[in-house]
This record gives structure tokens, sequence and C-alpha cells, in this order.
């Protein structure tokens, strides 16, 4: 047997694979879209990755189940209007449902018939902040400090502005300069409340605003008397008081706080003892637990899995921002990513278990159209017409859905599909005039039967033939499409693919 012979009886193989490959991607794909196996590995990764190990637990299940009910991830399951589309959706969710009741699974959409097959990373990542009200969190956070900053350092001034009064005996002095410096404080505040002001311009203002008045205050105190004198060393010290700025409360320290107030002693022990956040922010804490407590059971009931990992991400977005409303920012991003990364994961599993489901389709496929490759390649070998009719099918095929390599990224996946289309096509035309070794029609039969009887246990042959196929389709049609090409490469030019 020469090389030519070799070559034709290759690319025959590999038309037929290819042929084959068609068709059980096809059922695959179908099986995919009505058992939505897609949107449920999508939605159990996502469970992974918020729960952990306690997937199990109804309140995690809700949990999740309530961020799937978001805007955001609704408007992703977009489903095609129409008669014939809600009759196959129907018919969808009724084979979903008898599944569930045969297995005696859950359903893992919850409430819900469907969820989306894909998840885009920011859009996940908004979905979850908004979810934990993480941003209403932050401003209330922010709102709180701005106003106990400017509450503190008012009512020093007022204790000093009533001695003064005092000494005096004015009750009335700089009334109407306190007046206005209290609505000029309350003005920077609405602006900071409205998003107009950030928080440290807003500390900044208002520290501008003290020292204005109190550099006033000393002008008025020229006059020597022993009072006054005493008001006048005061001041100095008012504002070292004002000047100096606590830290800005960063969402580490708010997460840890929320935390530690509501986990149990057992889970938190180790962090509790090393928790080292200011008595100011635990005082905001406990206003904004009294002001706000909706904010804080949402994040306080959150799965612990989930809380580590917030804190881990809270904790990278700190050393990345340099102020709160910027840590809200990057925090966005950083669950981005974290999910991007796990989802990459979780793509490489659902890769491995489709492999199973073709695997085990294509041996079902090689058993039902009785597809034994040991069978073809013998019939191959001895049938030079038939070597020769597929393979100028073969060539006629990858010479119609030939795709230029130069297109950019986006256009070459349109075109890729198009091309698998083409192929499509074009195998479709040549079936009907090449008569493939395969099937359980009386001559493929026959020839069989005369093959088996060299083996010595019968169907051995046939076993193994349909393994190999089964394997050989479980590769799919893009795999043999591109084998085909560069076996067909070969054939005409008697050099290797690479070398033109």
């Amino acid at each position: 047997m020469n090389l030519p012979v070799v070559i034709e009886i290759a690319i025959g193989l590999v038309f037929i694979y290819l042929t084959l490959s068609l068709l059980t991607s096809e059922i695959q794909e179908l099986i995919a879209i009505l058992l939505q196996w897609r949107a449920e590995h999508l939605r159990k990764s996502v469970e992974n990755l918020l729960t952990g190990e306690n997937i199990d637990d109804p309140l995690h299940q809700k949990f999740v189940d309530e961020l799937y009910d978001s805007p955001l991830l609704r408007s992703l399951n977009q489903e095609a209007k129409g008669l014939f589309a809600n009759a196959f959706r129907q018919i969808t969710y009724s084979l979903s449902r008898l599944y569930h009741s045969t297995t005696g699974t859950r359903n893992i959409f919850g409430q819900q018939k469907s969820a989306p097959s894909y998840i885009p990373a920011e859009t996940f990542s908004v979905a979850l902040l908004q979810k934990l009200n993480i941003e209403q969190l932050s401003q209330k956070v922010s709102e709180l400090t701005a106003r106990k900053f400017s509450e503190e350092r008012l009512l020093l001034l007022r204790n000093i502005l009533n001695d003064l009064r005092n000494s005096l005996g004015d009750n009335a002095l700089l009334e109407n300069e306190f007046r206005h410096l209290q609505n000029c404080l309350q003005e920077s505040m609405d602006d900071f409340i409205s998003g107009r002001a950030t928080l440290s311009s807003n500390i900044e203002q208002v520290s501008e605003q003290l020292i204005q008045f109190i550099n006033n205050t000393e002008t008025l105190l020229e006059q020597d008397h022993p009072c006054q004198e005493i008001i006048r060393k005061r001041l100095p010290y008012v504002k070292q008081m004002i000047l100096r700025r606590q830290p800005e409360p960063t969402v580490t320290e708010v997460l840890r706080l929320i935390f530690d107030k509501n986990m149990s002693e057992k889970s938190m022990g180790a962090s509790r003892s090393s928790l080292k956040a200011s008595p100011c922010l635990n005082k905001i804490i406990d206003s904004l637990d009294r002001e706000s407590p909706e904010l804080i059971k949402q994040v306080s009931d959150l799965p612990e899995h989930l809380k580590q990992n917030l804190l881990s991400l809270a904790e990278q977005s700190r050393l990345k921002a340099e102020s709160l409303e910027a840590e809200v920012r990057q925090l966005e991003t950083e669950v981005a990513n974290w999910f991007d990364q796990s989802m990459e994961r979780a793509s490489g599993v659902y890769k491995r278990n489709a492999k199973g489901v073709a695997l085990l389709i294509g041996l079902l496929v090689a058993l039902l159209i009785n597809a034994d490759t040991l069978h073809m390649m013998s019939r191959l070998s001895k049938d030079s017409l038939l070597r020769e009719t597929i393979a100028q099918a073969a060539n006629q095929t990858v010479q119609t859905a030939t795709v230029p390599n130069n297109l950019p990224p986006e256009q070459a996946a349109d075109a890729s599909g198009a091309k698998l289309e083409s192929v499509k096509n074009s195998v479709n035309k040549a079936l009907d005039e090449i008569p493939l070794p395969i099937g359980w029609d009386t001559v493929n039969t026959q020839q069989q039967e005369i093959a088996d009887r060299q083996w010595s246990i019968p169907f051995l042959q046939r076993a193994i033939g349909w393994g190999v196929t089964g394997v050989a389709l479980s590769m799919g049609a893009s795999f043999w499409y591109d084998l085909l090409q560069r076996v067909i490469q070969v054939r005409g030019t008697g050099g290797r693919p690479n070398d033109r």
C-alpha cells in the first residue's frame, strides 16, 4: 500500500468522522438547550463561589435566588417571543420538571424556570454589591463620619464661645457669626450628601470654615482681660483639634466591624483578637445600626465563605485606593476579577463534563448507525472508487468553507460559525452522492459478518470499531475539519501544511 492510498484512506476516515461529528454536535447542543445545562452549570458555579461548601443551606440558597432575581441578572435572561418559541419553551420546562422529578433533584433555578447561560463579570460585580448595598453602606458611613467630625469640632467652639460670653457678660456675643458658621457647615454637609463633594473635600472645607471662625474670634480679643487671655490660650488647642483628622474608614474596617457584631464566638475568635478598629468607627457603626438596621442586616447575614472573600477583596481594594469612594469603585473591579477567575475554572469543569457527554453520544451514534471504524478502514482500503469519491467530496467541502486567516477576532468568530454551517451544507450535498460504509443495510452487515469470522470472539471487532468511532466523534467537528484541511493539503502539495 503506497503513500497516496494511505492518505486517501485517512481522508476518507476523517471525512466520515467529520460528517458524524456534525450530527453528534447537533444532538449534544439540542440536549444542552432542552435541559439548560449551561445555565444550570453557571448557577451551580455561582452558588459554589458565594457559599462554598454550604451550598445546600436554605438561607444561602435564598441569598443566591435573590441575587439572580436582581434586575441586572434578570435582564440577561432574554427569551425569544412568538408562538413557536413559547411552545418550544414550554416543552423545555416540561422536560426539566420531568428530569427533576425523576432524579429527585431540586430545581437549581429556584422559583424561576430558567436563568442566563452567561453573566459578564462587571454585571455580576455590580449586581452583588447592589444586593449587599455596599455603596449605600459606604455613603452612610461617610456621612456619619463627616457629621461626627463637624459636630465634635463645633461643640468645642461652642464651649469656648460660652465661656467668652460669660467672661464678658454678653450672651449675644458672636451669635450671628456662629449661626452663619452652622449654616455654612450644614451646606457643606448637604453638598456631600447630594454627591457634589467627597468625604475628604467635605472635611477639608469644614476645617477651613472652623479655622476662619477662630481667626475672626481672635481678632475680637484685642483688649487685655484675664478671662480673654485664658480663652485666647485655648484657641490654639482648638485649632490643633480641628486640624487633627481621624483616618477615613475603609470598607475592610466597616465590614469587619459588622461581621464582628454578628459572627459567633467560635468562628470569629481569631479575627476578634486581631481587630483594631478605632473607637470613633465603632461609634459610627453603632449609629448606623440604629439609623439603618436593614443595611447592617443585609451584610451580616451573608454566607461565611462570602464574608471571608469579601474581606480579602476589600483589603486588596484598600491598597489600591486613596479614599472610601475610590475603594468602593475598586472593590467592584476586584469582585469582577474574582468572578472571572472562578468562571475560568468552572468553564474547564463544564468542558470536561461536556467531553464525557460527547463520548457517550458518540458511542450511541456509532452503535445506532453501525459506524465501525475497522470496517470503514477495510472498505476504504479495498474500494478505490469509494476512496476517490470521498476524497473528491472532502476536497470540495474544504474549498467551499475556506475562511481567510487574517481576519480581526470579531469577524473571525462570525466567520468560524459561518464556516461550520457551510461545512454542514457541503457534507449534506456530498452524502446524497456517496454510499458511506456505515449503516445496518444488508450489504454492510454481511461484510462485517465475514470479517467477524476471523475473530475468536463474535462481535469483538465491531465493538472495538464502534468504540474507536465513539472516541473519534467526541473530538468534535471543528477538530476533524481542521485535520481534514491539513491532510488534503499534504495530499495536494506533497509537503507539510506549514510549509506554505
